[in-house]
């Protein structure tokens, strides 16, 4: 009885041996996937679908060549999986301000609706302008702009949602419908926000800015802010 009961912790330490050692192998693989695609957002961002090779994914990744297989299959695959972290990405950021403004109540009047829309503005402004991974995101973005894949479709459904919801808050704000100037006026006040994303080494060259931090947000947010009231200012004639 003695040596039995000798034995029984050492049983119970190789099951937990044998139960931890899945959830590490687990753990190992999610973090080599996290790093392959954090690799290829880079890499694709920088030289586009075509230039960029596997190779250099999984070496920037510090992976094997044949961890972008095992995970992804193909360099498609990796390819959209990057599209669908950019998109999940800012959606977690903006999602919240999105869902508040989608409610009844967020456009029961042109009152509410014209500060529903300031709000998912200056919700992109603070995202794309204060977020150390827009950069990243915002070049793999415009590769796909320039030269669209199979990706793209995945980018334009995280935009669409976006652009549904400020184009059907701009028809309450100027009490219209639906037509081809008010998307063109919607495109405007989001494309405002944008430029100085995509555009900043020109926006900091011509500002004398170093950086866009707190204090530089904060005025791009408020020109940007009065310029949607000026879009959107009264009904189309």
């Amino acid at each position: 009885m003695k040596r039995e009961k000798a034995l029984k912790p050492a049983a119970n330490a190789t099951s937990s041996r044998g139960d931890t050692e899945p959830r590490r192998r687990s753990d190992r693989g999610a973090e080599t996937r996290a790093q392959l695609i954090a690799a290829a957002l880079e890499i694709f961002g920088r030289l586009g679908y075509e230039g960029a090779t596997t190779r250099q994914i999984a070496k920037a990744a510090d992976a094997n060549l044949a961890a972008i297989v095992y995970h992804f299959g193909s360099k498609e695959a990796l390819h959209l999986a990057v599209a669908e972290h950019v998109a999940k990405s800012i959606l977690a950021r903006i999602g919240p301000t999105l869902a508040s403004i989608s409610t009844p109540e967020a456009t029961a009047t042109p009152e509410a609706a014209r500060a529903a829309l300031h709000s998912l503005v200056g919700t992109m402004v603070d995202v794309l302008l204060g977020s150390a991974d827009a950069e990243r995101w915002a070049r793999f973005i415009v590769r796909e702009q320039l030269q669209p894949t199979a990706a793209f479709d995945v980018i334009y459904g995280f935009m669409e949602n976006a652009m549904s919801t400020a184009l059907h808050i701009a028809t309450v704000i100027l009490d219209t419908p639906e037509d081809d100037e008010i998307r063109l006026r919607t495109l405007t006040v989001l494309g405002q926000v944008l430029v100085f994303r995509v555009a900043q080494t020109l926006v900091l060259r011509r500002m004398k800015w170093t950086a866009i931090g707190d204090t530089e947000r904060a005025m791009i947010k408020q020109v940007i802010l009065q310029n949607l009231d000026a879009i959107l200012e009264g009904t189309k004639p």
